[in-house]
Formats: C-alpha cells, sequence, structure tokens
C-alpha cells in the first residue's frame, strides 16, 4: 500500500512497502540482521513534522531485492494515531 521515504538511522533513505499498525517492509541495498533495532524517520503528507519510530528487523533479505521486514516496538497512541492517519491517507490516494 504506497511508498515513503524514510530515514533509517540517521543513514539512508529507503522505500517502504506493505505497511500495517504493526510494522513495514522496505526495500534497502543494506539490509540489517535479524533482531537489529533501527529507528525509522519520515513525514506525513499532512504534517512537516518527521515522525521517529523504533522497530526490530524481523526479517532479512540481500537477493532477489534486498530489503527487511520491521515490526514497530515503540508505538504509544500519539505515533499509532499518526500511522493510522497515514494509512488512512495513502488509501484515499490509493497508493
Amino acid at each position: 500500500m504506497g511508498c515513503w521515504l524514510v530515514e533509517l538511522d540517521g543513514a539512508s533513505c529507503v522505500y517502504t512497502f506493505d505497511i500495517s499498525e504493526n510494522g513495514v517492509s522496505i526495500i534497502t541495498k543494506d539490509p540489517r540482521p535479524v533482531g537489529q533495532v533501527v529507528k525509522l524517520q519520515f513525514y506525513t503528507p499532512r504534517s512537516a513534522r518527521a515522525v521517529t519510530l523504533e522497530a526490530r528487523v524481523v526479517w532479512s533479505r540481500l537477493e532477489p531485492e534486498g530489503g527487511m521486514g520491521l515490526a514497530f516496538s515503540d508505538l504509544d497512541a500519539e505515533k499509532r494515531g499518526v500511522l493510522r492517519s497515514f494509512m488512512a491517507e495513502l488509501k484515499r490516494r490509493k497508493l
């Protein structure tokens, strides 16, 4: 359901896909090992303020296209609300 750019541990931008309230899959040439905790930073379409989420790597692969699956680990009520609004916006835009 759509893609957006995030900053992974302040180092690189990656494309995301298959987002849910529980986690997200990302495309990256530098996947991290399973179990590693990373920080994702992204901007929602309706806010100029960055949202930072912590997530744990639950799967990682180099081939055929590098990527990894991340499970969100620090979603408080405010961050969960921002994420829900963002997913609703993606759905409205059919991304």
